[in-house]
């Protein structure tokens, strides 16, 4: 994947940087209150599983009190850096995580033989992002239409690269 992207017959998969990233908590008691906060910045706060376009970047729920704001503008990362410790934090993780695109007519073939996680539409539909291990390595899978995005930690990303690409060679 020296260039950016690697394709196999059938997949095709591409290193993409994330832009701005942030990660927001509430507290248990605040739940509301952050979410509210994110959609007066003009994002939409996503129930548990679900990740969403919105006006700050893609917002996705991670997890029960946590969001992650993909792609974040400039303007939503200096109000998230202002969400009060009382309601919860925000945390800028940037330079934290690298996105790899896995899209293609084998890319589902793919993604079952990369995590254990049932990636038919009827599970795993579009909007959806699940927490999981790819060979040993802590990811975050979300589906597009067309592609699934897998985010991994910046210090995994060579290594889960060359995974992806010893993966994608049962279709070469």
């Amino acid at each position: 994947m020296a260039d950016g992207s690697d394709i196999a017959r059938g997949v095709i998969i591409n290193r993409e940087n994330c832009g701005l990233f942030w990660q927001v908590t509430a507290w248990p008691g605040t739940l509301g209150a952050v979410a509210s906060r994110l959609g007066e910045m003009g994002g939409a706060a996503p129930g548990p599983g679900k990740i969403v376009p919105s006006g700050v970047g893609q917002v996705a729920r991670i997890g029960p009190l946590v969001w992650w704001v993909i792609g974040a503008s400039e303007e939503a990362a200096n109000a998230l850096g202002d969400i009060a410790p009382e309601e919860g934090t925000a945390l800028d993780i940037t330079d934290n995580r690298v996105r790899f695109s896995i899209s293609g007519p084998s890319a589902r073939d793919m993604m079952m033989r990369l995590a254990p996680l049932d990636f038919r539409d009827r599970s795993f539909a579009a909007g959806t992002i699940a927490a999981t291990a790819a060979h040993h390595m802590s990811v975050q899978i979300a589906r597009r239409e067309e592609a699934w995005d897998v985010y991994v930690t910046a210090t995994f990303a060579d290594a889960f690269a060359e995974v992806l690409a010893e993966t994608a060679a049962q279709w070469g």
